[in-house]
């Protein structure tokens, strides 16, 4: 049994022993307060160095040394990190959708499809414009009652750009009188009341020298076109009619536009206003009309054939211009009753001669 002491005991150990005791409890120190630095510190990433500065003891991790140089001609891709401003908006921009470029492009190609669209249906419709007129060519000519023969109508062409025609011996195809008859004023009138004169005698004139062997009546009561102009007329000159028409006075014409079945129109008419006169209490005007008629018969020599085309003067192998003077009577607007004819505008026709020449129709007393 060991009684020694214990104090003894460490005296018997010796120095070294000693020594090698406390040396030890120092390590174990050092690594304990070694292990609570390394806990504490934080290190750069990219430096690899400590970021709170230096410490007593050494640290764990030491600065390796100068990195090897790299030739200039090394390529080098930038990670997102190092990559700068201005090469991460550009790398965004190519990265970006181009939405403005498709937006331009399909406008593009939306306004070239319209344009080719509206090239087809403008190509398409244009031979429509101004229509197209056909006619029978004329290989003959026959007397009209009148004394004048037709033109030869040409053949069959486009008119892409219609015209009017205007009457030969016209001025213009204006009908607004650019002076008024001497008194006109003076009586009162206005040049509405020249106007309406005007349109009074050129509906006299369309429905008096227009026939159609379709509607004239029978020979024992011409009606239809034989009487278009009859409401036109005053009480006096519907006896006159009567009496004095070849319309009405006997059936030479009505016959001649029956065999001949003939069709007359009335064309490039025009009112020109002319001399004014007051005979009492009543006022009267003359209003000479220059036009044109359109004929179409048949032909004598084919019956299954017609002829068309304008009345030719003879002599001068030119469309024939006819001049119907019409006499007007004034009567105060709204004296007519109901239904008046032209609307009770103030006119009536007292008298009618067609191409007098110089002369002109008299005033005939009843007006």
């Amino acid at each position: 049994m060991d009684t020694a002491n214990p104090l003894e005991k460490d005296r018997q150990s010796g120095p070294g022993d000693f020594q090698d005791s406390n040396l030890q409890q120092a390590v174990n120190a050092t690594s304990s307060r070694t292990e609570h630095v390394y806990e504490d510190r934080y290190y750069d990433i990219v430096d690899d160095e400590p970021t709170n500065g230096s410490a007593p003891f050494a640290t764990p991790f030491q600065l390796s040394g100068a990195m090897p140089a790299v030739s200039p001609h090394t390529q080098t891709t930038a990670s997102p990190s190092n990559a700068s401003p201005t090469q991460a908006a550009s790398s965004a921009h190519r990265g970006q959708f181009p939405l403005r470029r498709v937006v331009f492009l399909s406008t593009f190609i939306v306004v070239l499809l319209a344009a080719l669209t509206v090239t087809v249906f403008a190509q398409a419709i244009s031979p429509l414009r101004g229509g197209r007129t056909e006619s029978t060519s004329v290989t003959a000519a026959t007397e009209h009652h009148n004394g004048g023969t037709l033109q030869p109508t040409a053949k069959a062409h486009a008119s892409p750009t219609p015209t009017m025609i205007t009457a030969q011996g016209s001025t213009s195809p204006d009908w607004v009188p650019q002076t008024l008859p001497a008194g006109w004023t003076a009586a009162g009138l206005s040049v509405a009341d020249a106007l309406d004169a005007e349109r009074t005698a050129w509906t006299f004139t369309d429905r008096e020298m227009s026939l159609d062997y379709r509607s004239v009546g029978t020979r024992a009561s011409h009606t239809g076109t034989f009487t278009a102009a009859t409401f036109l007329l005053t009480p006096a000159a519907k006896i006159r009619f009567e009496q004095n028409d070849v319309r009405a006075v006997n059936n030479v014409l009505f016959d001649s536009v029956q065999q001949r079945q003939l069709i007359q129109v009335v064309i490039n008419a025009e009112p020109h206003l002319g001399q004014f006169q007051i005979q009492g209490q009543q006022q009267f005007t003359w209003v000479d009309v220059s036009f044109q008629l359109w004929q179409s018969q048949l032909d004598p020599q084919h019956s299954d054939k017609r002829i068309e085309g304008k009345e030719v003067d003879p002599t001068t192998n030119q469309p024939r211009v006819h001049h119907m003077v019409v006499l007007l009577l004034y009567v105060q607007a709204g004296t007519q009753g109901l239904n008046p004819p032209m609307g009770g505008t103030g006119w009536l026709v007292s008298n009618y001669a067609l191409d007098p020449g110089n002369a002109l129709p008299t005033v005939v007393l009843p007006a």
